[in-house]
């Protein structure tokens, strides 16, 4: 595994993640938490960007396995499952409260069930496109 490339998707990733916060989707704890010292707030960021590099490395294992199977229709399926998992991934993070994770409005395209599960889909397939287009 390349950990410059992981590095770089990270980076993309946060990007993304900070364009979904631009549209209400993701809100970040870190950015409340900033103050008039200037080095918290750097501080704060490099461990987002740490979190968001260990969440990197699980969708890199993933996106490497969905790229190894050969059938076209098992491969797409792998893709909606894997962007479900990592968009969970994070909500739970969020619904836990663990420090410097983003987390999900889960109400961002509504308040019923279907609203809430497409809202993690979303917001999963938005950050599996990194791993799958790189490379």
């Amino acid at each position: 595994m390349n950990l410059g490339q992981v590095a770089l998707k990270t980076i993309v990733i946060v990007i993304i993640l900070f364009l979904l916060s631009l549209a209400g989707a993701i809100t970040f704890p870190v950015a409340a938490a900033v103050s008039g010292v200037a080095g918290i707030g750097i501080i704060n960021f490099i461990l987002l960007v740490l979190g968001v590099f260990v969440l990197a490395l699980v969708g890199n294992t993933i996106g490497k396995g969905i790229r190894g199977y050969k059938v076209p229709l098992m491969a797409i399926i792998l893709v909606y499952a894997s962007s479900f998992a990592i968009g969970g991934l994070i909500a739970v993070l969020g619904l836990l409260n663990v420090p410097y994770a983003p987390s999900i409005n889960i109400t961002w395209l509504g308040t019923a069930l279907i609203s809430r599960m497409l809202t993690i889909l979303l917001i999963g397939t938005a950050i599996m496109v990194v791993f799958l287009v790189g490379e």
